[in-house]
C-alpha cells in the first residue's frame, strides 16, 4: 500500500543512504570516547599502583567521563586531566609520609628500631609510668583530705612530707649482716624505723596504715614499678632512689629478726603484701648480679606461698601474687 505522498515527494537518495549509518557513527563516537576515559582512567589507577596500595579512596580524585562537558574537545579536557594527577601525586607523597604521625614521632620510632625496640613501645611504657604517678598522688591528695590527718599536725602536704620520709629511710638503710653479732646490733635493728622516723612519724603511718590497708596494694605496686625508672620519681618527689638500699630494706625485712618483728606486728594482708615486694627486689639484685648480701629467698618465697595457698582472701592480687610465687619456685628450685 503507498501513500499519496510518497508518490508526490520520493525520499532523496540522500536521505535514504544516511538514516541506516546515523545509528552506527553514534555508537563509533560513543565507544571512542568511553575508550578514550577509560584509557585515562586506567592509566591514572596504575599511577596509584605504583605509588601504593596504602592510599585511601577517599584521597584518589573522582575523574569520571560524564564530568566534561559535551561539546569540549580532547586538547581542552587534557590540561584540566594533567593538573588533577599533579594534585593526585602531591597527595600521595603526603600519605607517604603517615599523616596520622608526626615528623618527631617518625623519628622516634626509628630510633626505637635502630635500638631493637618496637615503635609504639616506648609511649606505652611512659603512659605506664605516668599512671604509677597518678594512683600515687591521688593516694597523696586523699590523705589531704581525711580529717583524721589533721590530728597529726602536718606542716606540709601529705606528698611532701611522706617524700623526705622515704629520702631518710633510703639514707639510712638498716644492718642485714651479722646481725646477732652483739645486742647492740640487734636492737639497733628491732628500733631502726623508729630511730630513723622518730615517734611522732611513726604514730602517723601506724595511723594511716591502720585506716587505708584497702590502698596498701596499689601503693606498693606502683612505687615498686617506678623504681624502674627512678627518674621519674625524681622529677615528681624529689627522691633519689638508690637500688642498693631498697635491696638492704627487702633482705631486713625477709632476713634479719628486727625485720621479721616489723612484719609480724602488722596485719597478716599488710604483711604478705611487703613480704612480696621483698622478694621482687632480692630476686631482681639476683637476676642483675648484685645481691651483696647472698641471701637464699627459698624460704621466703616457699613460706609466704604457703600463706597466701590458706588465706590472703582479702588481697586484691592474690592470685597474681600466686603466679609470681609459681614461678619463682620453679626458678629457685
Amino acid at each position: 500500500m503507498t501513500y499519496p505522498d510518497e508518490k508526490d515527494h520520493p525520499r532523496s537518495r540522500v536521505k535514504r543512504r544516511s538514516n541506516p549509518t546515523f545509528p552506527i557513527v553514534i555508537f563509533i563516537v560513543a565507544a571512542a570516547t568511553a575508550g578514550f576515559y577509560f584509557y585515562i582512567n586506567r592509566g591514572i589507577s596504575n599511577s596509584y599502583l605504583d605509588y601504593g596500595s596504602a592510599v585511601e579512596s577517599s584521597q584518589i580524585p573522582n575523574i569520571q567521563p560524564d564530568s566534561a562537558p559535551h561539546g569540549t574537545s580532547d586538547s581542552a579536557s587534557e590540561p584540566a586531566i594533567e593538573a588533577s594527577t599533579t594534585n593526585t601525586n602531591e597527595t600521595l607523597e603526603k600519605s607517604n609520609r603517615s599523616p596520622s604521625v608526626s615528623d618527631t614521632s617518625s623519628n622516634e620510632d626509628e630510633e626505637l628500631v635502630k635500638s631493637g625496640e618496637s615503635p609504639g613501645v616506648k609511649d606505652k611504657a611512659t603512659s605506664d609510668f605516668e599512671q604509677q604517678l597518678a594512683v600515687l598522688n591521688s593516694f597523696y591528695a586523699h590523705l589531704d583530705e581525711q580529717p583524721y590527718m589533721e590530728e597529726f599536725n602536718l606542716q606540709d602536704s601529705s606528698k611532701n612530707h611522706f617524700s623526705k620520709l622515704i629520702q631518710k629511710l633510703l639514707d639510712n638503710p638498716p644492718i642485714v649482716t651479722r646481725e646477732t653479732d652483739d645486742l647492740f646490733t640487734l636492737l639497733k635493728n628491732t628500733a631502726h624505723f623508729f630511730r630513723i622516723l622518730g615517734k611522732d612519724n611513726i604514730l602517723l603511718l601506724k595511723g594511716i596504715l591502720d585506716r587505708e590497708k584497702d590502698a596498701l596494694e596499689d601503693m606498693l605496686k606502683s612505687f615498686y614499678s617506678l623504681t624502674y625508672k627512678p627518674e621519674y620519681i625524681e622529677r615528681e618527689y624529689g627522691l633519689q632512689i638508690d637500688f642498693n638500699a631498697l635491696y638492704d630494706y627487702a633482705s631486713f625485712l625477709i632476713h634479719t629478726m628486727g625485720g621479721r618483728l616489723y612484719l609480724f606486728r602488722r596485719d597478716s594482708s599488710s604483711r604478705m603484701a611487703v613480704t612480696f615486694y621483698a622478694i621482687l627486689i632480692i630476686d631482681r639484685a639476683n637476676s642483675e648480679g648484685n645481691s651483696r648480701h647472698g641471701i637464699d629467698i627459698r624460704p621466703a618465697v616457699n613460706s609466704l606461698t604457703e600463706e597466701l595457698e590458706n588465706g590472703g582472701k582479702r588481697l586484691q592480687f592474690r592470685e597474681k601474687y600466686l603466679d609470681t610465687l609459681y614461678d619463682l619456685q620453679e626458678k629457685y628450685n
